[in-house]
């Protein structure tokens, strides 16, 4: 620790003892500045942390996952999404255009489509999920989670709501909006035959 100097009778002694308490007190506020710092960047890293989608109520169809021969994760996605308060249906059949979707959503109120394929690897298994929005029939979220078979349910049981729980919740929000009717057909006005002279 050091110490000013004592103040004597001799000139300048006044100045010195001052610089010496104004280089004692100028490290402390470095280490302000540095707290001020780190505390902007844990607010920071806060805001980059994943936000916790609540649950929902809506109606989704889940269809059966491709190539999961035991249907496994099929039935594991379908038990997350209840979980998260939603109404699954698993007996619809696949569309093939963003417009089918939209008028499959308005025939049967679903607000999402989850669709996925497992591709079993020698040593990593790979699941890609996808998500499709009922309100424009467009893919809004796609996630593919790579693991060891083993780990590989563990997961999606883990992540897979956190991932695509925003997109869901947005397609519910839509869902709730009145549809807009489809326009009637343009009937075109011909007007009077001319008569013959």
């Amino acid at each position: 620790m050091l110490l000013a100097p004592r103040a004597t009778h001799r000139p300048g002694a006044t100045i010195s003892a001052a610089v010496a308490v104004i280089l004692l007190a100028a490290p402390a506020s470095a280490n302000t500045r540095g707290g001020h710092r780190r505390a902007g960047h844990a607010a920071k890293k806060a805001a980059r942390a994943p936000k916790v989608t609540p649950n929902q109520e809506g109606k989704v169809a889940a269809f059966p996952v491709r190539y999961d021969d035991e249907n496994g994760f099929s039935a594991q996605i379908v038990r997350i999404l209840q979980a998260h308060g939603l109404e699954v249906s698993t007996d619809t059949r696949r569309v093939d255009t963003s417009e089918q979707f939209r008028e499959l959503s308005t025939a049967l109120g679903f607000a999402a489509y989850v669709d996925a394929q497992y591709d079993e690897g020698p040593v990593r298994s790979k699941l890609t999920i996808q998500v499709r929005n009922g309100w424009t029939g467009r893919k809004v979220a796609a996630v593919t989670f790579r693991e060891t078979k083993l780990h590989l349910r563990t997961e999606v049981e883990e992540k897979l709501w956190t991932r695509i729980g925003p997109a869901i919740a947005h397609a519910c929000t839509d869902a709730s909006k009145p549809r807009k009717r489809d326009r009637d057909p343009m009937m075109i006005e011909a007007g009077t035959p001319l008569a013959d002279k």
